[in-house]
């Protein structure tokens, strides 16, 4: 009824005349209480002023202010401020007298800005860039020779260490230096901070606290910036690796600008990557280092087992938010965590004496001030801080941070934010608004509130619904342009519609969930995980297994079809480049090869040995047969094209029955690897040998399948569903196991074996793809930085892996 009556408005036909009337009725009645108006706001400028205005109120007097002149000058008289009277310019064709200063001025900006590295050179410090704190081989100063304990480095001079000799520097402002072998650096210094020209090996710095500027490290394609931590640089041929022990580094390499934190490393070649632990291995202090990130690892570890902070089913502040919101995120007041994060620190103080100094130290020192000031602030916040970005019209992005204040905390806060060094805040009774610059700030508190109603805002109140803990959410469909080509319509990249990360507690248990949504059904890459999932495939993986895959999928043939599709239209000669390649294997991809797979798969990780690592897998199978004639057909045809180059390199196949089945290998006479096959109840097993075939066949008729375990079971989300579509295993444990026995350190070989295990389960609706994991996200990154380069470490010190 309400849309006919709408529609019938909408429709109805009204003359000039009667539109004119209405207008003059509507202009006498604000005209004519204008004075009212006037009159009324006006009696509300002392509160105004005081800051003591209701928000809503506030929005109506400054929405009048700009709008009516005389109520604008009556408040500047209140603000004891000057009102400003425009005048008109003199009407002259002659330079006004100030103009030669001014072309003066610009000449001078134009200069110093020219030349402002030589003037921040100038503006330098003087003195010596350093002293050598201690020495143990032999190291140069190439300008003046062999290096004494005491010595003193002065600006540009290059320090070069011998085979086998350390060095530690102490810098002016304090910090030190511990350089390793056969590295080449020079020292420098400006008005804008240190600098330490790192040419070729390994440093680690523990950086002071910077009174002004930053402490950088610059290598031959990166730079590290920081203003009071701890870090390692190395610098190579191949490139450079950053490695942070404690505190923050923000690190500039070619493509890429980020903020490391501890633990977490970046090289700017990916082959460079390892471990934290490798980084630091070379420098006497190395254990220390190790014992640090620990007893770091035990805090993070105990504060996931605490319970989490009060769930949220609204949020007060979403009514504040302004319009163009692309990023959106929530957390609870955490006041009642960081206070248990500093109870458990001083406890591994008290158990950990290398931690113990550390977090005594003045860099530990300045840390504890620091929370101890958030600590205080907390209990005059909310229950919830909301942050995230907004895009203005013109695209530039302002930084948005809203907070409830709790009732008469005002005045504590304010002092509270002066003490932090927050300058650019806007503070009324209820409320704090936060952003980067003053601009930004008078745009925030300007718009709070007036943002309308889009997808993202309606997502983001009906997650709250379902109880959040700490929620992020990325608008994609505002940031991602509509036009996206074949590349971006494969990934479904042009369709993105939101993509939210959330921790939630689900029937007594943490959860981390990341969702992502797209604008209709899912099309492309994004279509190709199923719904739903038997199952059926991962039985065959064992509970021993260190890595497991599972996916449920499409249909192997419409998957294979739709990537055909997609490259066509990037590639217009991709479909007669396709029909020539199959006429030369004998085969068609997608109406033979993948047509004859079903859709689900699993692979499993059991362990490795001097051969190469020991692996199995299965997969959902239509027609076995097509598969080993296929088999059969590609090794033909790779041997003929082998003979014909004059090459002695072999593809094999072999069949043979035993045990009731029958087998088929592949192998191939250039390395020493193969694939072993059979068939089982519909599907293709196959492994890197027969005997771990014949396990994963054992594992489903009877065995121990992962996903029957006790292990998997407990690291299994109450919210993954009865059928989800897949999952990845990492059994960190195991993964870990016997290389704790090769770490001489007992720190390392703690954190080495008290790992838990992780498990992320996806699933997928028409629209959506979600994955979730018990896992606390303080885990997943100490596992990436564990497993990170250890693999080459210790592969190189046994000489390979054995099971």
């Amino acid at each position: 009824r309400l849309e006919k009556a709408l529609e019938a408005i909408r429709s109805e036909q009204v003359n000039s005349e009667q539109l004119e009337e209405a207008a003059g009725r509507v202009r006498e009645k604000l005209y004519g209480s204008s004075a009212l108006l006037c009159s009324e706001f006006q009696n509300q400028f002392k509160e105004y002023l005081d800051g003591v205005l209701s928000p809503g109120r506030r929005l109506l007097l400054e929405d009048h202010l700009g709008r009516c002149p005389s109520c604008r000058t009556k408040l500047a008289g209140r603000k004891d401020e000057r009102t400003t009277v425009p005048f008109r310019p003199r009407r002259t064709t002659r330079l006004p007298s100030w103009s030669k200063w001014a072309a003066a001025a610009a000449v001078l900006i134009g200069v110093l800005y020219l030349f402002r590295g030589d003037l921040d050179r100038m503006l330098a410090p003087g003195g010596p860039r350093a002293t050598v704190a201690s020495l143990t081989g032999s190291s140069f100063l190439i300008s003046e020779g062999e290096l004494k304990p005491g010595a003193v480095i002065k600006e540009g001079e290059v320090i070069r260490t011998g085979p086998g000799s350390r060095a530690v520097l102490r810098l002016a402002d304090g910090s030190m230096i511990d350089v390793n072998e056969r590295t080449e650096l020079s020292l420098h210094a400006a008005w804008s901070g240190q600098s330490i020209d790192l040419q070729r090996g390994d440093i680690i710095l523990k950086a002071a606290k910077q009174r002004r500027g930053h402490l950088r490290v610059r290598t031959r394609d990166s730079i590290a910036s920081v203003k009071g931590t701890i870090f390692a640089v190395s610098a190579g041929i191949t490139g450079t690796v950053v490695s942070v022990v404690e505190g923050s580094v923000a690190v500039v390499q070619p493509g890429t600008e980020t903020v490391l934190t501890a633990g977490e490393q970046a090289t700017s070649n990916p082959s460079l990557a390892a471990s934290v632990q490798d980084a630091v291995s070379w420098s006497p202090d190395a254990q220390i280092y190790i014992e640090i990130l620990a007893s770091l690892s035990k805090v993070a570890k105990e504060l996931a087992a605490r319970p989490m902070p009060s769930l949220r089913t609204q949020s007060n502040l979403i009514g504040y938010i302004p319009p163009g919101m692309i990023v959106y995120g929530a957390l609870p007041n955490l006041g009642g965590t960081v206070s248990e994060a500093l109870s458990l620190a001083d406890r591994q103080a008290a158990e950990n004496p290398a931690f113990d100094q550390w977090w005594n130290s003045r860099a530990g020192e300045g840390l504890k001030q620091l929370v101890n000031r958030i600590q205080e602030a907390m209990p005059l916040l909310g229950d919830e801080i909301v942050y995230g970005i907004c895009a203005k019209e013109n695209h530039q992005t302002v930084p948005v941070f809203l907070a409830e204040v709790r009732q008469g905390k005002t005045g504590e806060l304010a002092a509270e934010l002066d003490q932090l060094g927050i300058r650019e805040y806007h503070l009324v009774e209820g409320l704090l608004a936060v952003s980067n610059s003053g601009s930004n700030l008078q745009w925030l508190v300007g718009n709070m509130g007036r943002g309308a109603e889009t997808s993202f805002t309606r997502e983001i109140a009906a997650r709250y619904m379902h109880e959040a803990s700490w929620m992020l959410g990325v608008d994609m469909e505002s940031i991602i342009s509509a036009n996206a080509g074949p590349e971006a319509e494969f990934v479904q990249a042009h369709n993105l519609k939101h993509i939210f990360v959330e921790q939630r507690n689900a029937f007594g248990s943490q959860e981390n969930e990341v969702a992502v949504s797209f604008n209709g059904p899912r099309t492309g890459l994004a279509s190709f995980l199923a719904s739903t999932g038997s199952g059926g495939a991962a039985e065959y993986i064992s509970s021993d297994s260190l890595v497991a895959l599972f996916a449920s999928t499409r249909e192997p043939r419409q998957m294979v079809e739709e990537m055909f599709r997609l490259a066509a239209m990037s590639n217009p000669s991709f479909l007669d480049d396709l029909a020539q390649s199959e006429s030369r294997l004998g085969f068609r991809l997608a109406e033979d090869l993948a047509a004859s797979f079903g859709t689900e798969s699993a692979f499993s990780l059991e362990g490795f040995t001097a051969t190469g690592p020991v692996w199995a897998a299965a997969i959902m199978v239509n027609n076995p047969s097509i598969l080993d004639q296929l088999a059969h057909r590609r090794a033909e045809i790779v041997n003929a094209q082998s003979a014909a180059a004059g090459s002695k390199q072999q593809l094999i196949v072999s069949e043979e029955t035993a045990q009731g089945r029958k087998w088929s290998t592949i192998r191939s006479t250039a390395v020493p690897v193969e694939i072993t096959w059979t068939y089982d109840e519909g599907y293709i097993v196959a492994g890197s040998d027969r005997g771990v075939v014949l396990r994963a066949i054992a594992t489903r008729h009877g065995g121990s399948p992962l996903v029957w375990s006790q292990a998997f079971q407990q690291q299994l989300p109450a919210s993954a569903g009865l059928h989800p579509s897949g999952f990845g295993w990492l059994n960190t444990g195991g993964a870990f196991k016997g290389l704790e026995g090769l770490a001489s350190n007992p720190a390392l070989q703690r954190l080495l074996v008290e790992r838990d295990p992780v498990l992320v389960v996806f699933d997928g609706s028409a629209e959506q793809i979600r994955a979730v994991s018990r896992t606390p996200v303080t885990s997943l990154l100490m596992n990436t930085i564990l497993l990170r380069g250890t693999d080459e470490r210790f592969a190189s010190t046994n000489g390979g892996y054995s099971r």
